[in-house]
């Protein structure tokens, strides 16, 4: 199983978002990421991206993905397919842009149940209600790093609680 950069996840979530009719905010977005990162770990025992999530006041935040995305405010995200890396290729001395990674399908198949899960929630308050009762939350000072173990312990057990409100 590969790892994957946050914002190569984002833009999968966006994309499959968009496409199903149920367009994600920042706020959700983030919430999704969460999900998706417990789901992973879960149901694979690997990360399914290395940035940190952090405990906010509106519940977890991936802050690599909240300030790349926080152009959009409140409003939804487009879709981001032109969402490309910046590398500095050291032969040439230039920086050139490579297209974000292809994310395998056993991880498309696990975010795509996530994403399905709460594709009826338009108000991403509910999920910031529903973080705040579970405990990798609530048991994480904020601005402190909610790690990645403790995620992966608290939803082995409660499973359930990672798909749907």
């Amino acid at each position: 199983m590969m790892k994957y950069g946050v914002i190569d996840i984002s833009t999968y979530i966006i994309g499959y978002s968009n496409k199903i009719d149920s367009p994600v905010s920042n706020l959700k977005l983030q919430k999704l990421l969460y999900y998706s990162q417990a789901a992973v770990l879960v149901e694979t025992g690997e990360k399914c991206f290395d940035a940190p999530i952090m405990a906010w006041e509106f519940g977890p935040v991936v802050v690599e993905a909240y300030q790349y995305y926080r152009k959009y405010g409140r409003e939804n995200i487009p879709n981001q397919e032109e969402n490309k890396a910046m590398k500095f290729d050291e032969k040439t001395m230039r920086i050139v842009y490579e297209l974000s990674k292809e994310i395998d399908l056993i991880t498309k198949k696990i975010i795509n149940k996530v994403v399905d899960s709460y594709s009826k929630v338009n108000n991403p308050f509910e999920l910031v209600r529903k973080t705040h009762e579970e405990d990798p939350w609530k048991n994480t000072k904020l601005n402190q790093e909610i790690k990645c173990e403790e995620i992966r312990k608290y939803y082995k057990t409660q499973r359930e609680k990672i798909y749907g409100v």
